[in-house]
């Protein structure tokens, strides 16, 4: 079973990608959207996922529910993989 990306791996891999300006310490639980996450980073962040961890996000799971925070983000892909 594929195991999906902790918290920190994705503050890592947002970061990595600048789809969103994030301090060093960005918490784990930190508003991604108040961070200044948008909608086309939001696609393009749905692109990176499917490419770095092969977890498919569709419209319906694209929400400030399973976006909104690295630890949301992380728990969705972990989802997806399993």
């Amino acid at each position: 079973m594929n195991q999906g990306p902790t918290a920190e791996e994705v503050v890592t891999m947002l970061q990595e990608e600048g789809l969103v300006d994030l301090a060093p310490d960005f918490p784990v639980d930190g508003d991604l959207f108040a961070a200044g996450l948008d909608s086309m980073a939001v696609m393009q962040l749905i692109v990176v996922v499917e490419e770095r961890f092969g977890a498919v996000i569709s419209p319906e799971d694209a929400g400030r529910e399973n976006l909104g925070t690295p630890s949301a983000l992380a728990d969705l892909i972990g989802r997806k993989l399993a």
